[in-house]
């Protein structure tokens, strides 16, 4: 396994909690840390065995964290807010935390696709870390096709309607007929017309994502959402920027490769 790459250096989950736990916060969404060990002797005995891991490669000696692993600490406690982003493809999900302290940056990313659940971090500017990120999301076509907004209430019970029908089980859906989907829509208020200019702009789906800002002071070991998401859909026609307003709707807008870089500075801007 390559543990130094352009994307940073690799950290093992255990070895990611062990500085959570010593910098005395939670690992930041939507990094997936999981709890260590199923008991305290078992916990110790796998910490010790990260700090001597972490010891091996300059990451730490009999003191605490060193390099990236005390950068890491470092803005666990003192950094002045996370972009986070979450960007999800055929092939799997790319989690992303950005810790940012004035003008600079750590980069912390995961990959579904990764069998052990490495963490990697990279320092960096802020600029440079916004670029970077928006590097990470796979490029879309923007959709030759007017703005438009749905009720979101609605929307969301239909939803919440399709999830219901999925099997306690665990076994296989059973898939809804063209006439099931318009029924179930109609009986949520969705009108005919909004409905056909739904399903013709948003399915299929074959990738989304989301990103927004977190923020903690020195009172707090979580991490609270704060302001609004850029939240996207992507299709087979293109990239689509999802937002809600305070009125119960949602508006569906075309959205550029150059807008969603402006949405990230933008983010990253609030937390400056």
């Amino acid at each position: 396994m390559e543990l130094v790459s352009r994307a940073g250096t690799a950290l093992h989950p255990v070895e990611v909690d062990l500085l959570c736990t010593f910098a005395e916060v939670e690992a930041p969404f939507p990094i997936d840390v999981p709890a260590t060990g199923q008991s305290e002797v078992e916990r110790a005995l796998l910490y010790r065995e990260a700090a001597e891991r972490m010891r091996e490669r300059g990451l730490a000696d009999e003191r605490g964290p060193l390099d990236v692993a005390e950068e890491f600490v470092y803005l666990l406690r003192a950094c002045t807010g996370v972009v986070d982003m979450v960007v999800t493809t055929a092939e799997g999900t790319r989690s992303v935390a950005v810790l940012t302290a004035r003008d600079d940056a750590l980069v912390v990313t995961q990959d579904s696709a990764d069998e052990f659940g490495m963490v990697r971090m990279l320092p960096t500017t802020v600029d440079d870390a916004v670029g970077g990120i928006a590097r990470l999301v796979p490029r879309a076509e923007t959709p030759l096709t007017t703005p438009f907004t749905l009720p979101r209430r609605a929307v969301r019970a239909a939803f919440e309607a399709m999830v219901a029908r999925m099997p306690d089980d665990g076994g296989d859906p059973v898939p809804m007929t063209g006439e099931e989907i318009d029924e179930l829509l109609r009986a949520h208020g969705i009108s005919d017309r909004v409905a056909t200019r739904m399903v013709a702009a948003l399915t299929p789906a074959i990738g989304s994502g989301q990103a927004g800002v977190a923020l903690r002071d020195d009172t707090e070991d979580q991490w609270r959402r704060v302001g609004t998401e850029l939240t996207w859909l992507d299709t087979p026609r293109g990239r689509y920027r999802l937002a809600e307003d305070d009125d119960g709707w949602m508006s569906v807008n075309p959205l550029s490769p150059q807008e969603l870089r402006d949405g990230l500075r933008a983010l990253a801007g609030r937390i400056r």
